[in-house]
């Protein structure tokens, strides 16, 4: 029950207006130590272009399955999920979203879709991409936490940093689905070095306070192999 409890204090937390935020010289402040605490901007430059694969039970089911996801910074993501009796890819290319499912033909994404694809991306933003976003960012502080607000054509993501550690432990998106604003929270655990890089090796993932998935990192490839090729259905 714990998870379902921080994502309930969050959301007043993250309802503030912003003018309670401090001024931007402490926000980078903040993004610094983010910076330093992930390895150092040279190390965090691995993650421009990287891959992730992921081991994932959806809790619905109790269902298990892989997700890999290739990032190539600043805007080119693919996701590819596959259970036992389905798969799914997505594929997001500055403004362009595609997706497919099982062995069906490739269709644009829905307007809902794209947002989540959209957001995905967001939460895969490294300290140094929300630095270079740095006017775009606002700042409140909270207890432990400290909330980076960033919002995005009508997305929003909060990036929660642990102010005793400096590094982001949950990330809450905001977006609308038919009309209703849907929050959804990743919680970020079991935080190691990969040749000099900070990671977080699980995550926990609930959409408005249900958990969906539980995921492990299986492999990272960081400098990945990456070009427009990779990105295009």
């Amino acid at each position: 029950m714990r998870p379902l409890f921080c994502f309930a204090v969050l959301i007043p937390l993250l309802s503030l207006p912003y003018d309670v935020y401090p001024q931007s010289l402490e926000r980078e402040s903040v993004l610094q130590k983010l910076i330093e605490s992930y390895g150092g901007e040279t190390n965090l430059r691995k993650l421009e272009r990287m891959v992730q694969e992921w081991d994932m039970v959806a809790m619905m089911g109790n269902r298990h399955g892989k997700d890999v996801r290739s990032i190539r910074v600043p805007d080119q993501l693919k996701v590819e999920l596959t259970y036992p009796d389905k798969t799914e890819i997505r594929i997001l290319n500055g403004e362009k979203a595609r997706v497919a499912f099982n062995n069906d033909p490739w269709r644009a994404a829905s307007a809902p879709q794209q947002d989540a694809m959209r957001l995905q991306l967001m939460r895969l933003y490294s300290p140094l991409v929300l630095r270079d976003k740095g006017d775009s960012l606002k700042l409140m502080l909270d207890g432990e936490y400290c909330a980076l607000s960033l919002v995005e054509r009508g997305i929003r993501a909060d990036y929660l940093v642990n102010q005793d550690t400096w590094r982001i432990e949950k990330v809450v998106g905001t977006l609308w689905i038919n009309d209703t604003e849907m929050r959804f929270l990743t919680e970020y655990s079991d935080f190691k070095f990969v040749d000099g890089t900070l990671v977080h090796q699980r995550e926990n993932k609930f959409a408005a306070n249900v958990n969906t998935a539980v995921l492990q990192l299986r492999n990272i490839e960081f400098n990945a192999d990456l070009d427009d090729s990779s990105f295009t259905p």
